[in-house]
């Protein structure tokens, strides 16, 4: 994998609760239990199939998570940020890691074994009920994003893609990507993605620039998404969008 240029600024717009992020107090908790381990930009922390269960929190950096097809195509799932965890299938499933999971920049991830873990629980029960939130969580959004696969053309499952990697940083609203890391994250074509970018642009919600998007009004992308969103919002079925 090529070193990647993804490079997290410090505020962004969706907070760590709404990705599914563990709460400081159960990082804390979690802490003295791991070993933890630093990795360079692109390394691989574990591959696909593999079956050693065990609990993994990144501490620093960030991971991707994603697969390598027959033909060398890499395709993105998603990029798991500080306060994320992952391998809880290998624990509570005893099932093989369906992605493979590796740096991104300097990274540095806590590994908990699992029967440190399952004995953490045993002793400290709500660490379980936080797990099994955030997994939910994570769930949730999921499922959501299999929607949009199946029902959203590429501008708008774009336009959702970039509102969510948005970043506050030096007055303006950025999104550091490149147009192979969109189509990776997609699983589309450069071509595609330049193409959507284009129709993105001409609608006056972001300008391009060498390596970055700048989102000119994160509002204005809002309303957007919603005029194009093909499923009516969770809060018109009785559900509180924050959940």
């Amino acid at each position: 994998m090529k070193p990647s240029l993804f490079k997290p600024p410090a505020k962004p717009l969706v907070k760590p609760q709404e990705i599914g992020a563990l709460s400081n107090k159960c990082l804390n908790f979690l802490a003295p239990l791991a070993r933890s381990k630093h990795y360079h930009d692109g390394e691989f922390i574990h591959q696909r199939g593999e079956r050693k269960p065990g609990l993994s929190v990144v501490v620093a950096g960030a991971v991707s998570v994603g697969n390598y097809g027959i033909d060398g195509r890499y395709i993105q799932t998603t990029v798991l940020r500080p306060g994320e965890s992952f391998g809880e299938f290998t624990l509570f499933s005893q099932l093989p890691r369906t992605h493979t999971a590796e740096a991104v920049g300097t990274s540095q991830v806590d590994h908990i074994g699992a029967s440190v873990l399952k004995q953490a629980i045993r002793q400290e029960p709500e660490l379980a009920l936080e797990l099994l939130t955030s997994l939910s969580t994570r769930l949730h959004r999921m499922l959501e994003t299999v929607d949009d696969i199946q029902r959203l053309p590429m501008p708008v499952r774009l336009a959702k893609l970039l509102y969510s990697w948005t970043y506050e940083e030096n007055q303006g609203f950025w999104v550091r990507h490149s147009q192979e890391q969109l189509a990776q994250r997609l699983g589309s074509s450069r071509m595609t993605i330049s193409a959507a970018l284009k129709h993105l642009e001409q609608d006056g919600l972001i300008q391009r620039y060498y390596q970055r998007i700048e989102i000119l009004a994160p509002t204005k992308l809002a309303r957007w998404l919603e005029l194009h969103t093909q499923t009516l919002p969770l809060s018109q079925h009785g559900l509180n969008p924050s959940n």
